[in-house]
């Protein structure tokens, strides 16, 4: 914000100036008129008259109108300077601004981009997925207990009432575990696609 305020001001001070120089010029433009409209009354006077007196008037005349024209030039030369400088102040403020929107417009690709690669893996991870979450079972610990395929331990059975607390001990310690990493993982997620 500083450059733009420096700049915006050093734009300001370069019009302020230009609008001098251009009355300056105007002034300059009314006078060499004025002058040129004596020349031409003196070199009607010689005309008239050719003595030395009406020779040097126009002359001075002349002279005057040289000097003016040299000021003007000078003058000309000036505003073109400050034209230009005020238009590369306009061109770094429009290139400044050209980035700032390609800037903005990047970061919205960069989001919009990331945000479908992540879909894509998702879906693709899904469909992988499919079949293989199912319910895990405590197949050891049943064999264990003399349990077949689809039987379910008996906790009133003291032979399966230690097997049955394992069990039920560790299915809440993998469900636990896996909701903490879930968890984690899903934050991660979030801040990557900034959706949190």
């Amino acid at each position: 914000m500083g450059l733009f305020t420096k700049k915006t001001n050093e734009l300001e001070a370069l019009e302020v100036k230009q609008g001098r120089l251009q009355e300056k010029a105007q002034e300059l433009q009314t006078k060499i008129s004025k002058i040129q409209n004596g020349l031409a009354i003196a070199e009607t006077n010689l005309m008239i008259d050719e003595t030395a007196a009406n020779k040097k008037q126009v002359e001075k005349f002349k002279s005057a109108i040289e000097k003016t024209q040299k000021e003007l030039e000078a003058i000309g030369a000036e505003i073109s300077e400050v034209g230009s400088q005020i238009g590369a102040i306009n061109e770094a403020e429009k290139q400044a601004k050209i980035d700032e929107a390609a800037k903005a417009y990047e970061e919205r690709v960069y989001l919009a981009h990331k945000r479908r690669k992540f879909e894509m893996k998702a879906e693709e991870l899904v469909s992988r997925l499919y079949g293989k979450t199912g319910m895990a079972d405590a197949q050891e610990l049943q064999r264990m207990a003399g349990l077949k395929y689809g039987e379910h331990f008996d906790a009133s059975k003291p032979e399966n009432a230690r097997l049955s607390e394992a069990a039920n001990k560790a299915s809440a310690s993998g469900i636990s575990k896996a909701e903490k990493e879930f968890s984690e993982l899903v934050a991660k997620i979030e801040a990557f696609i900034e959706l949190n």
